[in-house]
C-alpha cells in the first residue's frame, strides 16, 4: 500500500496490483489506499515478478519487462540430479465467481482479463464470462476448453496448486486414458465428429494430434459420444497414454454464430455530392463514444455524362447503405444531387470504401490520448573527466571482509527485489535504514524516514532521462543503478547530471525473482536445452532467485565504459568465496 499511495502521489489515477498476491493483501492494500486497484484476473502467470525477469532479455535479446518476452521460461529442465521438467513453467490463472465477488464485497474499481495471442473465440468466451458475473447471472466457465496449459486460482489463496510441471503449452483438456493396447479409450468429456484431438505420451510428450472423423462405439458409428462411453476414433499412433481434446466444434460454432448475430454496429450519417462538371463527393460521419464528431470525406471523378436513365436518390442511398462486413449500418442520409448526371455505381462502392477506410482511421485516433508535451533536457554537455567510485554488493561478511581488504569502502547488502504487503513488519529482512534500495517500498520509506545517500538498485528498471528526472526528486536518492538490459547506444543517451549514475560491471546476473516456493531445497541448478545454466537460491522470504551460470564481466571494457561518465561502478558478489573476491 505504500508503494500504491506514492504512485497516486506522482499523478497516477488507478494500479494494476502483482499478481503475486493472496486476497488478503490485496483487501489490506483496499482498505490503506484510495487510488483505483484493478486486479489480474485471467491469463497466463509469470513465475517472475512483472518487470523482474531478465532471462529472455540475457539469454535472448528480448525484454520481457518490455513487452518482448521470448517465453525462455516456457521450456523444459534438468536439476542437477537429472530430473527433467517444466520447472518454471505455471498453469494459468482462472478466477471464478467466489473469487469475482470477494473483489467486489472489498471495492476493486476493475478486473484485467488477458487476451493477448489468444484466439478471438478465447477472448469472448472469456469476457463475457466475466460480465456475467459482473451482471450477477454467473454461469460456468468454457475458457479452458479454447485454451488449456493447466489452470489454477495463482495467488489468491495461497495453496501450492500454482506450477504444471508437466507440460507449458496448449495441451486442451483431458478427454481420456487408453485401454491397454487397444485402440478404445473411456471419454471425461462428450465428443462429436470435427473436434480436435491430440495424443499424448506416458511423459506427457505431444506424439500427433488430428479432427475427429470417425466415432464407433461397440463398433457401431456415432455422430456424438457422450461422457462415459467407451469410444473409438480409429488406429491411436503408437506410444499413445492419454488423449486431450484441444479443440471443440461445438463450442467453436456456437462462439463465431453469436460473433455474427451480436455484432454491435455504429450508425453514420451520409452525404453525397454530385453534379456534372463538379467531383463527386462523398462524406461519412458519426459521434464517437466521447460524443465527439468525427468524419471522413472523399472525393472522386469530375462527372462529365448524362445519365442515360433516370437515378433515383433512393436508388444512391441504397448504394451507400450496402456496407458489407463492416462495423458500421447507415443513419440519415443526405444526398444532393442534379438529377441528370451519370453516376458510375462501381465508382460509388470505390468512394464509399476508401470513405469507410478513412473513417475507421479517424475513429481510433480520436481515442489516442494526447501525449504531454516533451520535456526538453538541457544538459551540460562539457565533457567532464571524473574517476568513478568503485563500489561492491556483497552477500555475506566474508565478502565484506575482502571487499575492505582490497580497497573498496562503499558495501552495499544484497536486498529483496519485492516488498510484499504481507513482509511489511519484517523489518529485520526488508530493511527500511538500507543504503540500497531495492524496490520502490525502501526508496518510498527512506525518504519518509530522512534517510540520506541512499542507492536505487539497477531491477527498478532505470532506462531513460525521464526516470532518472524522477529519481532525482527523492531526498534520500543519491545515486541510481541503471539496468543491465541496456546496450552501448542506450547507455550513451543517458544524460541526466540531476542525480549520479551507477553501473554494475561484474556480477552473477539476476534473471528472476519469484514468489512461488517451487522449490524446497536451498540451493539447485538447472539447464535448458540451449546451453543455458542457472543457480537457483532461496532467500530469507522462502522466495525463488534465479542467477545466471557465469558471471557477467565489463571489467575488460573500463576504457570504453568510462565514456559514459558515471559516477560509481559496483561489482556485486554473490557465490564467490573470499579468495575469488579478492
Amino acid at each position: 500500500h505504500v508503494e500504491a499511495n506514492k504512485l497516486k502521489e506522482l499523478g497516477l489515477s488507478r494500479v494494476v496490483l502483482a499478481r503475486e498476491l493472496s486476497f488478503e493483501e490485496i483487501k489490506s492494500i483496499r482498505e490503506k489506499t484510495d487510488i483505483e486497484l484493478e486486479i489480474f484476473v485471467s491469463g497466463s502467470l509469470c513465475i517472475a515478478y512483472s518487470g523482474n525477469c531478465y532471462i529472455s532479455s540475457f539469454i535472448g535479446g528480448r525484454s520481457g519487462n518490455r513487452g518482448l518476452c521470448a517465453y525462455s521460461c516456457r521450456k523444459k529442465f534438468q536439476d542437477e540430479e537429472g530430473n527433467k521438467a517444466y520447472f518454471l513453467s505455471p498453469n494459468d490463472q482462472l478466477l471464478q465467481t467466489e473469487e469475482i465477488n470477494k473483489l467486489k464485497e472489498i471495492g476493486i474499481d476493475a478486473i484485467k482479463v488477458e487476451g493477448r495471442k489468444k484466439s478471438n473465440e478465447y477472448v469472448y468466451e472469456t469476457v463475457s464470462y466475466y460480465d456475467n458475473i459482473l451482471k450477477g447471472k454467473p454461469r460456468p466457465t468454457e475458457s479452458y476448453k479454447l485454451f488449456n496449459r493447466g489452470y489454477s486460482k495463482g495467488y489468491f489463496y495461497l495453496d501450492n496448486k500454482l506450477m504444471n510441471f508437466k507440460y507449458s503449452s496448449n495441451f486442451g483438456y483431458f478427454l481420456g486414458a487408453r485401454i491397454e493396447n487397444s485402440n478404445n479409450f473411456k471419454i471425461d468429456d462428450e465428443l462429436i465428429l470435427g473436434d480436435g484431438v491430440q495424443f499424448v505420451d506416458e511423459d506427457f510428450e505431444k506424439i500427433s494430434g488430428e479432427y475427429v472423423s470417425r466415432i464407433t462405439i461397440r463398433g457401431e458409428k456415432v455422430q456424438k459420444a457422450e461422457r462415459n462411453d467407451i469410444v473409438s476414433i480409429g488406429k491411436l499412433p503408437e506410444g499413445t497414454k492419454y488423449i486431450y481434446k484441444n479443440y471443440s466444434k461445438e463450442i467453436n460454432d456456437r462462439i463465431i454464430h453469436n460473433l455474427k448475430v451480436s455484432k454491435r454496429f455504429s450508425s453514420i450519417d451520409a452525404e453525397l455530392y454530385a453534379e456534372k462538371g463538379k467531383e463527386m463527393v462523398l462524406k461519412f460521419s458519426l459521434n464517437n463514444l466521447k460524443g465527439e464528431r468525427i468524419s471522413a470525406t472523399i472525393k472522386g471523378n469530375t462527372i462529365t455524362e448524362d445519365a442515360r436513365k433516370e437515378i433515383t436518390k433512393e436508388q444512391i442511398a441504397e448504394k451507400l447503405g450496402e456496407l458489407g462486413e463492416t462495423t458500421f449500418e447507415l443513419g440519415n442520409v443526405k444526398i444532393d444531387y442534379d438529377g441528370t448526371s451519370f453516376i458510375p455505381f462501381s465508382e460509388l462502392k470505390n468512394l464509399k470504401r476508401e470513405c469507410i477506410k478513412q473513417l475507421e482511421i479517424e475513429l481510433l485516433e480520436s481515442y489516442k490520448r494526447a501525449g504531454s508535451p516533451k520535456k526538453e533536457y538541457l544538459f551540460n554537455n562539457e565533457k567532464i573527466e571524473k574517476e568513478p567510485l568503485f563500489s561492491a554488493l556483497v552477500s555475506n561478511k566474508e565478502q565484506e571482509k575482502a571487499c575492505r581488504e582490497s580497497g573498496i569502502t562503499k558495501i552495499y547488502y544484497k536486498q529483496y527485489d519485492v516488498a510484499k504487503e504481507k513482509n511489511l513488519d519484517k523489518t529485520d529482512k526488508i530493511k527500511l535504514d538500507t543504503n540500497l534500495a531495492s524496490n520502490l517500498y525502501q526508496a518510498v520509506m527512506g525518504e519518509k524516514n530522512g534517510l540520506k545517500g541512499q542507492s536505487l538498485d539497477w531491477n527498478l528498471n532505470v532506462y531513460n532521462n525521464h526516470t532518472l528526472d524522477l529519481f532525482s526528486e527523492f531526498d534520500n536518492l543519491e545515486t541510481v543503478f541503471l539496468s543491465p538490459e541496456m546496450n552501448y547506444k542506450q547507455l550513451k543517451n543517458i544524460k541526466s547530471d540531476k542525480i549520479k549514475k551507477g553501473m554494475v560491471i561484474y556480477g552473477y546476473l539476476k534473471g528472476m525473482y519469484i514468489e512461488h516456493k517451487i522449490f524446497d531445497k536451498e540451493y539447485k541448478e538447472l539447464k535448458g536445452d540451449h546451453y543455458d545454466r542457472y543457480k537457483v537460491l532461496k532467500n530469507d522470504l522462502d522466495n525463488i532467485e534465479l542467477y545466471l551460470d557465469k558471471p557477467m564481466n565489463l571489467i575488460p571494457k573500463l576504457d570504453l565504459i568510462r565514456e559514459f561518465n558515471f559516477d560509481e561502478l559496483r561489482i556485486d558478489f554473490t557465490f564467490e568465496t573470499p579468495q575469488e573476491v579478492k
